[in-house]
């Protein structure tokens, strides 16, 4: 494949994972605590990152620069939580995703929480932000869920 013919991240792609809710992050109400939904939403940029090869190094790489979350119904122990990233804004150097929880049921999904997070690629070296490389965000469409 050339370079012209590889996927490039497009506003709406997705990447989901699936992740067990353990006991010990759930209150004395059996709730999840509320720091553990931005953990979830982390651990979700890590596996899509992870599942695309991508690898931070000395000299650049992403950094989280704004994470927010809206709670709809509480997320209760045991649950498998459905961690959806959706890319719905793809700047020069900043990338935007809206993040879906939800309680994976029988008869499908729950959303529970919204957040929103942004990501910016950075040059460590210079410490400023720097232009998303191409083949970064070919790699994370090859990873995306597209429908």
């Amino acid at each position: 494949m050339t370079q012209a013919e590889a996927p490039t991240l497009e506003v709406g792609d997705t990447f989901l994972c699936d992740l067990s809710m353990r006991w010990g992050e759930a209150d004395s109400l059996n709730h999840m605590n509320n720091v553990v939904y931005f953990r979830y939403m982390e651990e979700g940029r890590i596996q899509s990152f992870a599942a695309a090869g991508i690898e931070s190094t000395d000299r650049f790489g992403p950094v989280v620069v704004h994470v927010s979350c809206d709670f709809f119904k509480q997320i209760n122990y045991p649950s498998t939580v459905r961690v959806t990233h959706r890319v719905v804004r793809i700047g020069r150097s900043s990338l935007e995703h809206e993040v879906d929880l939800a309680v994976v049921q029988d008869d499908g999904v729950d959303l529970r929480a919204r957040g929103r997070s942004i990501m910016v690629w950075m040059d460590f070296e210079l410490a400023k932000s720097a232009a998303w490389p191409p083949e970064v965000l070919s790699a994370m469409a090859r990873a995306a869920n597209r429908r």
